[in-house]
């Protein structure tokens, strides 16, 4: 297996691998035998995933965070082994220059290719032909993973936008928010960190849709929507959770700011939404927020329940007069050792 120190690194294609179970470690023996591929990095949270033990042999380095892989190392490729959506959406979501991305459902038919050829490799090393067929033969392997990377992976990057976003608004799908709150959730325990999550929705919507009718609705949810994104950081995302329902969840923010941040959207809507007849339109928020303390809940919150106390406070605003914001925090307790 190729290591850096005896590869001529600026003549093949470094790659970086995020997972390190049965496919990761399939895809990265599989590209090792490649005279191409140098991999340079490979990462998982679990310092036992069957990958790590062949990256340790071969002496590739390993990380348990994606960022730590992509802060320390310069790649040509970046290939998410997972097949988890929330993965694909955290390395879109970074700048990485001329980084080719390439998601779990590439990565299974480069493998797939990969076992193919080596069983041809394999009986052409019992043939006539030589080793000049071999050579040939990986070439062609070579090629065609290329041709695979330029030509598949810009049509799923297209598929994966449309299973990952609302048609309407453009924010993401409920399903991409609860893979994004249970990541968050995990990254907010290890690291006991702040996490909070803001739930709103349209005061009197139906009242706009029933006046005005559905088109007039429509705009107004995408009207939110983009002023959701345009609040919100790199790091945060912005999901529509149904009808006229909105959540973002912010990382590493406390409950103050994220109650800072609500109050600043129910104005910036406040200003910016208007019914036909020039009628402000409003929202209500409701904010929850993870904090961690010494004497906090020791049972770790699921994103579940997150949404359910954000929910709850929502309609505690509504009941109070709506256009307005109201927020709980969640004590809980990290687990950090002490002593």
């Amino acid at each position: 297996m190729k290591t850096s120190e005896h590869s001529d690194s600026a003549t093949l294609k470094k790659v970086g691998i995020i997972g390190g179970g049965r496919g990761g470690a399939a895809l990265l023996q599989a590209l090792s035998q490649l005279d191409q591929v140098l991999v340079v990095g490979i990462c998982d949270i679990d310092s036992h995933a069957p990958a790590l033990d062949i990256a340790r042999a071969a002496g590739i380095a390993i990380y348990t965070d994606m960022e730590q892989l992509v802060g320390a190392q310069s790649m040509d490729w970046l290939i998410n082994a997972t097949t988890r959506s929330i993965a694909q959406r955290y390395i879109l979501g970074r700048d990485l220059n001329n980084t080719t991305l390439i998601d779990g459902h590439i990565a299974e038919l480069i493998w797939q290719l990969l076992l193919d050829f080596e069983k041809a490799l394999g009986q052409s090393a019992h043939s006539s032909a030589g080793p000049a067929h071999s050579e040939s033969l990986q070439q062609l392997q070579w090629t065609l993973i290329q041709r695979i990377v330029n030509i598949a992976q810009p049509v799923q990057r297209e598929l994966e936008y449309i299973a990952f976003h609302d048609p309407l608004t453009g924010l993401y799908s409920r399903q991409m928010l609860r893979e994004f709150t249970e990541w968050e959730i995990s990254h907010a325990y290890r690291h006991e960190r702040t996490l909070s999550m803001v739930v709103m929705d349209i005061d009197h919507f139906k009242r706009v849709n029933d006046t005005f009718g559905h088109d007039v609705g429509d705009r107004i949810l995408k009207e939110l929507a983009q002023l959701l994104s345009t609040s919100c950081r790199r790091s945060d995302m912005a999901a529509r959770y149904g009808g006229e329902e909105f959540v973002v969840v912010l990382p590493q923010t406390n409950l103050s700011s994220a109650a800072m941040w609500a109050e600043r959207m129910r104005s910036r809507a406040e200003q910016h939404l208007h019914t036909p007849d020039d009628r402000c339109v409003t929202i209500s928020l409701g904010v929850a927020g993870i904090e961690f303390e010494e004497d906090g809940a020791s049972d770790i919150i699921t994103s579940e329940a997150l949404f359910k106390r954000a929910d709850e406070v929502l309609y505690e605003a509504k009941n109070a007069g709506r256009n307005r914001v109201a927020s709980v925090r969640i004590a809980a307790r990290g687990r950090r050792p002490t002593g």
